[in-house]
């Protein structure tokens, strides 16, 4: 650049410096622009990497629903009376005792994909509570609603058919729902979805229960 600035002033000394006055304003703003222009792309760069390392403390790696933090995190910030519901995965650990972890890990994953399909308002928060249990916090919905597409959850978890070598086998869900008012701690709404869970499994599995504890219907 200074090579091409010498290249084209004129050969007169006096004339030289008059061209490097007016020319150093110029010059320096320039200079100012790159300096300023660099340190965004920096400052920039810095704030999408924080922005990914903020979302993947987020989100479970393995279903890439959100991870029981971030759950608390929605629950807590939520504005309006909703439903809880807690979905666990029956027999999981036969699963992973005869047919391997990886096939475990494919359970998961299908069955996060399903409950994610089907619980798909903006208004509605999926997340993996951890091991083979799930969580949803579904807002501006009706109970019934709610419970209609919970059900369907299980009977899609039902359908989805597996393979481990050459062995073939399926999984059943069942799962429990508390109401969630805005002033209701999770602990308290956790401890009423996870007792008509448990309650469910108890009644044979496969099955989703109301907060009143009313069996859904078989498939």
């Amino acid at each position: 650049m200074c090579a091409y600035l010498v290249g084209v002033l004129p050969n007169d000394p006096t004339k030289k410096l008059v061209c490097a006055f007016t020319l150093a304003p110029a010059l320096a703003l320039c200079g100012a622009f790159l300096v300023y222009f660099r340190a965004g792309l920096h400052i920039h760069g810095l704030a999408v990497c924080n922005r990914a390392l903020d979302e993947m403390s987020r989100v479970d790696p393995l279903s890439k629903l959100l991870n029981r933090r971030a759950f608390l995190q929605a629950f807590a910030s939520r504005t309006e009376d909703a439903i809880l519901i807690v979905f666990d995965i029956d027999f999981f650990k036969q699963v992973n005792d005869r047919h391997g972890h990886a096939a475990g890990d494919e359970v998961i994953e299908t069955v996060a994909a399903v409950i994610r399909r089907v619980f798909d308002r903006a208004t509605d928060v999926v997340c993996r509570l951890g091991g083979e249990e799930f969580g949803v916090l579904s807002q501006a919905s009706r109970l019934e609603d709610d419970f209609s597409r919970a059900d369907r959850v299980r009977a899609e978890t039902i359908r989805c058919e597996f393979s481990a070598g050459d062995q073939r086998f399926f999984v059943t869900l069942s799962g429990g729902m508390a109401h969630a008012g805005a002033g209701v701690a999770f602990e308290t709404a956790f401890k009423q979805a996870d007792t008509a869970m448990y309650a469910a499994k108890q009644r044979g599995r496969n099955l989703i229960l109301r907060p009143c504890h009313s069996a859904a219907r078989r498939a």
